[in-house]
């Protein structure tokens, strides 16, 4: 029985590596504008998240719903563990945190949970959020990951996960 759970765990992490190569050969991406978010009260731009040096822009977008005090427990959860690792992650990659909660609001939560390593910031409206499925129309927010590259002054919108991912029926 170890053996044949060895096997398909080694199955498993072939499978994933299979998985890993076909998102390596995606199409860029569509271009996309250049949004808005607050950060310490002032307005910064997508292009300007990203380092020189740096191509990608990895976005976790936290769930926030208005009538709310508190943020998506899932949501928080994975940003503790990203706080950990994101001196390691932005060694390669730039990364930040957004969402579409007022960034008061953001920033108490924020010190609430000890994040003292993480990026934040609050949509400047709600084309973002939409624009990556991280809120649908009504304003119900999805935990979202979205990755952008950057080539010269074009952003590209190049992939985009849900961490709850759900079967599509």
């Amino acid at each position: 029985s170890r053996e044949r759970l060895r096997t398909a765990e080694i199955d498993l992490r072939d499978r994933i590596e299979a998985v890993a190569a076909m998102r390596r050969t995606l199409p860029p991406g569509p271009v996309v504008p250049d949004y808005a978010f607050i950060e310490n009260g002032k307005r910064v731009r997508l292009s300007q998240l990203f380092e020189r040096d740096k191509p990608y822009l990895i976005v976790y977008h936290l769930m926030y719903w208005a009538d709310e005090d508190d943020f998506c427990p899932m949501c928080s959860l994975w940003l503790d563990g990203f706080n950990g690792i994101v001196p390691h992650v932005t060694q390669r990659a730039n990364f930040v945190i957004a969402s579409r909660a007022p960034f008061e609001t953001l920033r108490a939560w924020d010190a609430r949970r000890g994040w003292d390593r993480l990026r934040l910031l609050s949509d400047d409206g709600p084309s973002f959020a939409r624009d990556i499925d991280a809120e649908d129309a009504e304003g119900n927010p999805d935990s979202t990951i979205a990755v952008f590259s950057k080539n010269g002054d074009t952003i590209r919108h190049v992939y985009t996960a849900h961490p709850m991912l759900e079967d599509r029926e």
